[in-house]
């Protein structure tokens, strides 16, 4: 055994591995078990950099490779290993079988050749069945499927996972991996082999195997004069949020063809559901950039498939890079024969990431007998149990796990539930961190439906809290991709004096001032150290402490209720304790205030009521909505169930991101949603860039435009997709017309430019009848960054999952005018039930929902269970609710909010109704008109105005006695 060592001329290995995806990660695991020295060159910065973390995650059963090639006899070793591999590693591993479908009697005939050579290939568990059988196993599959191979040993993992844990377990037993270094130089020397990186640096190996995915010809062809040749074949993708995962529960081929196996539509070991891929030849080597057609060819075969195929859930669109052989069809594998020692795991494309344990088992078991090496002695694990994910843990592990470390329950990515916990046990891993799409990978923090808008910043902060690195030192994904632009000189600094003075989580909970901010004192006594759940009874639970629900929490003790006040920050107040601007207030509190300055107001309030318990840095992950609403929650100071008759949902919303936009072209750093580039500017003092441009022209969107250029960048323009303007006409003024910023009505951006930051963006114009954009008509402006003010969508998982009935055109709940939802006893708020364009509106919302919660639950006979006697939704004496009657939206209004109506609303004051209109109108009026059973309809008001926009929420209030009995009350715009 030769160890390694720094020499004049270089380290000293046994082995060295080129290339840190699947295959070299699986190589290195098995050369731990030996008795000689490795190490791994990586030319990207993370592992999984190439095909390895952008595939379709199949363990393929091994029907479809040729009989007696590589590809035949590895993938079905391979398949063989996957699951001992996962179970000893830890990586999610899911059999889930699968089917391969005929859509014509060519396919049928594939069919049948496919297993027949599963056969050959001792693959078992294959059978034919008919459309028919098929669509019984798989309700959602396509009519047109006239028949299927079905698959029982088919299965899905996360490859980025399997080599995650590959590369650890490799680490911890002295596997050396060095990033950055790719190798540029490769050359036979006695006793072995010298490898040279782009940067100079000398590495010398006995063996080296060649991992190196689409360069591995380039590495291949030093040392060989039997050269090897590779086509990179580009495989685009879509990615559907775990909405769909469900849709199928096997993985769904369709017959392949000469270019490959066809797009397939698969669930994935996290409840995604994934798309693709296209199979595309190109000359680069390095250009991930997904393609315009590429995507509408995806779209459109998944969808033979799948004819209820919508891309409403889409979160991302990708691709991927496979290194197909240009001379044949088959893998390389092994030793040249001119070039002993030097290994090959060449032209790995499918079935390569079923096929790479059973490789790396082989290639080692070679490399020990060349180099005469034994394995290492049995010895204990190095490495403590793989923990169990926050988010698949039990209530009472969950309260386990937070009784023993107060930052589990500190929930940082709402969307995919990843605690502030295992954020920090990845940055300190055997593996490094260095760069946040690697932490990414690691945690799944960032890869849920808002795309890391919400937890982007706080994640940022606690990498600079851990390793002391600032967001303008942070890469994004590629080296050279800094996450923001410039950062306060001392923010390495003090995030690395906070990690010294120890556990600040835990220092904080201890010395909390409870005194006037009714914070939860009781529930931190009853914290149990052993992880006990913590049950408390309530009038009301309020989820969410912003604009919304302060008033509702405020409202509701008005109203003689114990209430429970959950948010998820540490400090109530939402997005306003970031929007630093003025504007906020006039309706509410009948003057000018900023964001902080009216959160700070209702927070107060809120401090003044005895009666309203606070649970700050709360997430709320389950609901209960029966008789009794329970909430299972967490915080750092513990678990915790609470209940009460009435719940009020003020869980605010979220920003579309750009995987939601399905904008084709790289991913570079330097595109953000407005909102996180405000959190970064105004809490963090970070400017995210200096040459922007603005896509989308929201009300966000047009403040950060005007901020951006305070601090001195350039905005080279907002864009809009639509012919009006999205947010307030005051702020068009403010923010763009004062500034000098061009407004671009009917433009979009298509496409991203820039491998590492951005450099440049495509903008096109559109087709006001189709909003598609123009072939011919794109502009390339070059820019370091993007922001997104395209839209928000009322945050709603819980509600759904609880069975909520939600608007498919607001994204919120179905309410009453007492903003009861379609569960009695629920109460709805905010903008998690309607976007707001002022926060003044969303107050007065909550207030109504508090007060009616309230109400509802003084009303309960028992907190045990009972029915209440009076309730929401028209409930009469017996509990049972009402006919309600419609609220619809007539021509010219796109919706109004409530949606329905209680018998109540006829009998008492007036009712408010929210609404915008569908089109802009001048000089106009909304008509309300009540819809009786005899035909009859009768006018209740007409309201007229100057102007009105979609962009532009509009609000009237009415009695409604004149309607009594009515079956349907319309609201319509109209020319005056």
């Amino acid at each position: 055994m030769v160890s390694e060592g720094q020499g004049a001329d270089g380290l000293f290995y046994d082995v060295a591995v080129i290339g840190a995806g699947i295959a070299g990660c699986g190589v290195a695991r098995q050369l731990a078990r030996y008795q000689l020295c490795a190490c791994v060159l990586e030319a990207g910065n993370d592992i999984a950099c190439g095909a390895t973390r952008a595939n379709s995650g199949i363990v393929h059963a091994g029907y479809d490779p040729l009989p007696g090639t590589l590809k035949a006899r590895y993938n079905r070793e391979g398949s063989a290993l996957f699951p001992q591999w996962a179970d000893e590693l830890g990586f999610p591993y899911q059999r889930n079988g699968s089917m391969v479908l005929a859509f014509s009697e060519e396919n049928h005939h594939v069919l049948e050749r496919l297993l027949e050579q599963g056969r050959q290939n001792g693959i078992e568990g294959l059978s034919l069945i008919s459309g028919e059988e098929a669509r019984a196993l798989e309700p959602n599959l396509s009519p047109q499927c006239t028949g299927a191979l079905l698959v029982e040993a088919g299965a899905i993992c996360d490859p980025y996972q399997a080599a995650l844990r590959c590369a650890e377990w490799a680490a911890e037993r002295g596997v050396e991996f060095r990033f950055n270094h790719p190798v540029a130089r490769v050359g036979k020397e006695e006793g072995g082999y010298r490898l040279e990186t782009s940067d100079g640096a000398v590495v010398r190996a006995r063996c080296v195997v060649n991992a190196a995915g689409v360069f591995s010809d380039e590495m291949h062809n030093q040392v060989s004069a039997e050269k090897i040749a590779i086509v990179p074949r580009r495989g685009d993708y879509e990615l559907l949020s775990t909405d769909f995962g469900p849709t199928f529960q096997r993985t769904m081929f369709q017959a392949p063809t000469a270019a490959g196996k066809g797009v397939l539509v698969t669930p994935t070991v996290h409840g995604n559901l994934i798309l693709g891929p296209t199979a595309v030849a190109q000359s680069s080597k390095t250009d991930l950039s997904t393609a315009p057609e590429g995507l509408q060819e995806v779209a459109k075969k998944a969808a033979l498939t799948w004819p209820a195929l919508t891309l409403r859930g889409l979160i991302a669109n990708f691709a991927g890079l496979r290194a197909s052989n240009a001379n044949g069809y088959d893998f390389v594998i092994g030793q040249p024969a001119d070039a002993p020692g030097f290994f090959d795991i060449a032209c790995l494309d499918s079935p390569g990431l079923t096929s790479a344990p059973a490789i790396a088992v082989d290639i080692v078991n070679q490399i020990a007998q060349l180099l005469e090496v034994e394995e290492r002695p049995e010895e204990p694990a190095l490495e403590t149990p793989r923990p169990v994910p926050f988010s698949q843990m039990t209530p009472d592990q969950r309260a386990r796990a937070v009784a023993e470390d107060p930052a589990c329950g500190h929930v940082v990515c709402r969307c995919c539930s990843v605690t502030e916990a295992e954020i920090t046990a990845a940055l300190h891993g055997p593996i490094p961190v260095l760069s946040l799409d690697a932490l990414k990978w690691r945690t799944r923090a960032m890869m849920g439906g808002c795309h890391g808008g919400f937890c982007t910043p706080e994640i940022a902060e606690i990498v600079g809290r851990e390793l002391a690195i600032a967001p303008d030192q942070l890469d994004k994904r590629l080296t050279g991709s800094p996450l923001t632009a410039s950062a306060p000189a001392a923010y390495g600094t003090l995030a690395a004096r906070a990690l010294e003075e120890g556990n600040r989580r835990a220092l904080a909970l201890a010395a909390r001032d409870l005194e006037g901010g009714n914070e939860a004192a009781a529930f931190a006594e009853d914290a149990s150290p052993e992880g006990v759940l913590v049950s408390r009874m309530f009038d009301v639970i309020v989820l969410g402490g912003g604009a919304a629900g302060l008033a509702a929490a405020r409202s509701a003790a008005d109203a003689g209720a114990t209430v429970a006040l959950l948010d998820r920050d540490a400090e109530q107040g939402g997005i306003l304790k970031q929007c630093v601007h003025s504007g906020f207030g006039l309706h509410h509190f009948k003057e000018e205030l900023t964001g902080p300055e009216y959160a700070a107001r209702e927070i107060a309030a809120v401090g003044q009521r005895g009666s309203v318990e606070m649970f700050p840095e709360a997430t709320a992950l389950a609901l209960e909505c029966g008789s009794l609403k329970t909430v299972q929650a967490v915080t750092p100071a513990g678990a915790l169930r609470l209940s009460a008759p009435a719940l009020v949902l003020a869980t605010g919303s979220r920003e579309r991101g750009q995987g939601a936009l399905n904008m084709v072209g790289s991913r570079p750093a330097g595109v953000y949603s407005a909102g996180t580039a405000q959190n970064f500017m105004n809490l963090q003092g970070c400017l995210p860039g200096k040459r922007v441009v603005v896509l989308g022209s929201g009300d966000i969107g047009l403040v950060m435009a005007r901020r951006m250029a305070l601090q001195g960048a350039e905005v080279l323009g907002v864009y809009e997709l639509m012919d009006t303007p999205s947010g307030l006409r005051r702020n068009i003024v403010q923010c763009l017309d004062d500034f000098g910023i061009p407004l671009h009505l009917s433009r979009t951006v298509t496409r991203l430019e820039g491998e590492g930051r951005l450099s440049a963006v495509y903008v096109a114009e559109v087709d006001p009848a189709t909003r598609t954009p123009i072939p011919g008509t794109e502009q390339r402006v070059e820019c370091d960054t993007l922001l997104l003010s395209v839209g928000l969508i009322p945050e709603n998982k819980l509600a759904n999952a609880a069975g909520v009935q939600l608007s498919p055109i607001t994204g919120g709940a179905l309410v009453n005018e007492r903003m009861e939802t379609s569960l009695p006893g629920v109460f709805a708020c905010g903008n998690a039930l309607h976007i707001h364009d002022l926060v003044d509106f969303a107050s007065a919302e909550g207030e109504v929902a508090g007060a009616a919660a309230a109400q509802w639950a003084k009303g309960a006979p028992n907190r045990d269970g009972g029915v209440p006697a009076v309730g929401g939704a028209g409930a009469d004496e017996t509990g049972e609710a009402a006919a309600a009657v419609d609220v619809s939206p007539g021509e010219g209004v796109r919706y109004v909010v409530p949606q329905r109506l209680s018998a109540a609303a006829f009998e008492g004051g007036p009712v408010k109704f929210s609404l915008r209109v569908g089109r802009p109108f001048r000089n106009g009026r909304i008509r309300v008109e009540a819809l009786m059973p005899t035909g009859e309809v009768r006018l209740l008001k007409k309201k007229p105005f100057m102007v009105a926009v979609p962009a532009e929420m509009m609000q009237l209030e009415l009695p409604l006695d004149e309607a009594a009995g009515c079956a349907e009350v319309r609201l319509i715009a109209e020319e005056a």
